[in-house]
C-alpha cells in the first residue's frame, strides 16, 4: 500500500483525533447521520486524521470500529504520531492498552480502560502498516501534524517502502548525523545527568539547551515524524507535558505554507472555550477555534482536544459538561459538527 492515497471523490467528514474515546466517536457519527456500521445515506465518507489511539478509555473498540468501516469502503484514515509509536514499538505516555510495560505507569491517570489482548497485537500492527501517512486530491490535503514540502518530497520517493523500515532507516541516518553533531557530547552530557528524572513532574530540571536542539533537530530531519509530529523550536524554560520533561515547543509551520490546496490537520490540541494552554501549546492559534488559519487562511486543526477527557473523569466532569470535543470537519460545507450535536460554520 502506497503511503499517499487519493481521497474518495465524494462530500467528506473529517473527525480529529479520537484518542480512544469511543463513546464521543460514536455519538458523533450519529449526529453526523452514519448507521452504526458507519454508512451515511448520502454517500458521505470518513476519514480520520490519525492518533485513534492512547489515553482513552477504549482504544480497542475505536480501531475495530473504524476497521469495519473501512474494509466496508466507508472511512479512510492517515497515521499519527501515537499509531507510528505502536508501529516502532515505543511505549510512550497512555499507550498502556498495548505496552505491557505502560500499564502500571499510565493507570493512575487513564485507568479503567480497556486493553488489547497480547494475540491481537500483530494483526492491528499489520493492518496500521497497510495505512498511508497522507491523503490527498487536487484541492484538499489531508496530514496528521504538518505539511511540509521537503518531507513531502522524501515520502513521494519513498511513498511504496514499508513504513516501519522506512522509519528505521530514516532513524539510523538521523542518528549517525546527530552523532557529529557539534552539540553532541553536550547533549550527551545533559541526558547522563538528568534523563533518569524527566518523567517526574515534581522535579524541575534546569532547561537543557542542548536537549532542546536535539529534539528540535530531529523533529524537522525525519520525514515521517516531521509529518506526524509536527517541528519545533527552543522553549523559553523548561516544562512538564505528556508525561515528561520538555524543552521544545511546537512550531506553527502553517504560518508559511501558501499552497492553493486546503490542508486539515489534527494533533494540535485546540480548545474550543478560552481554556488555558500548557507551554507547548501556548501562542499555537491566535485566531477563534471556528476559524481557518495560515498565511492563506487554508489550514484547519480540527483536533479539539478530546484526548483530554481522562482530566474530566477523574475531576467528575461528565463528557456532557466537558470542555474537551471531538469534531468533524464537513468537506466542502466546511462546517463543524461536534459529538454533542453542535453545528458551527467555520470562517476565514
Amino acid at each position: 500500500m502506497s503511503l499517499i492515497q487519493t481521497l474518495p471523490n465524494c462530500p467528506l467528514d473529517i473527525i480529529g483525533d479520537v484518542h480512544g474515546q469511543i463513546e464521543a466517536l460514536q455519538n458523533l457519527l450519529h449526529y453526523l447521520g452514519y448507521s452504526p456500521a458507519g454508512k451515511h445515506p448520502q454517500g458521505r465518507k470518513l476519514v480520520f486524521v490519525g492518533d485513534l489511539v492512547d489515553r482513552g478509555p477504549d482504544s480497542p473498540a475505536v480501531l475495530d470500529l473504524f476497521r469495519q468501516i473501512h474494509l466496508a469502503g466507508n472511512a479512510f484514515m492517515v497515521l499519527g504520531n501515537h499509531e507510528i509509536n505502536l508501529l516502532m514499538h515505543e511505549p510512550k505516555d497512555g499507550s498502556g492498552w498495548f505496552f505491557d510495560c505502560r500499564a502500571e505507569k499510565d493507570s493512575c491517570h487513564y485507568a479503567p480502560w480497556q486493553r488489547l489482548p497480547e494475540k491481537q497485537r500483530n494483526s492491528l500492527i499489520q493492518f496500521l502498516q497497510q495505512q498511508p501517512l497522507i491523503l490527498q486530491c487536487p484541492d484538499l490535503r489531508i496530514v496528521h501534524a504538518a505539511w511540509l514540502p521537503q518531507s513531502i518530497e522524501k515520502i513521494k520517493e519513498n511513498q511504496n517502502s514499508n513504513i516501519v523500515q522506512l522509519i528505521q532507516e530514516w532513524d539510523d541516518e538521523l542518528h549517525c548525523c546527530i552523532k557529529h553533531a557539534p552539540w553532541f557530547d553536550d547533549y550527551l552530557e545533559e541526558q547522563r545527568q538528568y534523563a533518569h528524572g524527566l518523567e517526574n513532574n515534581c522535579v524541575p530540571p534546569p532547561m537543557l539547551h542542548a536537549t532542546a536542539t536535539h529534539d528540535i533537530y530531529r523533529s524537522s530531519r525525519h520525514p515521517v515524524r516531521a509529518l506526524t509530529c509536527g517541528i519545533e523550536k527552543a522553549a523559553d524554560a523548561p516544562f512538564f507535558a505528556g508525561g515528561r520533561w520538555r524543552f521544545s515547543v511546537r512550531n506553527p509551520w502553517w504560518e508559511d505554507y501558501t499552497d492553493s490546496a486546503d490542508v486539515v490537520i489534527g494533533h494540535y490540541w485546540r480548545t474550543w472555550h478560552n481554556l488555558s494552554q500548557p507551554k507547548h501549546r501556548e501562542n499555537i492559534f491566535t485566531m477563534p477555534p471556528h476559524h481557518w488559519h495560515g498565511a492563506r487562511k487554508n489550514v484547519f486543526c480540527v483536533d479539539f482536544s478530546v484526548g483530554a477527557r481522562w482530566r474530566d473523569r477523574k475531576k467528575g466532569i461528565t463528557p456532557a459538561q466537558s470542555d474537551f470535543r471531538l469534531a468533524a470537519l464537513r468537506y466542502p460545507e466546511k462546517t463543524l459538527m461536534f459529538d454533542n450535536g453542535d453545528v458551527e460554520q467555520t470562517l476565514f
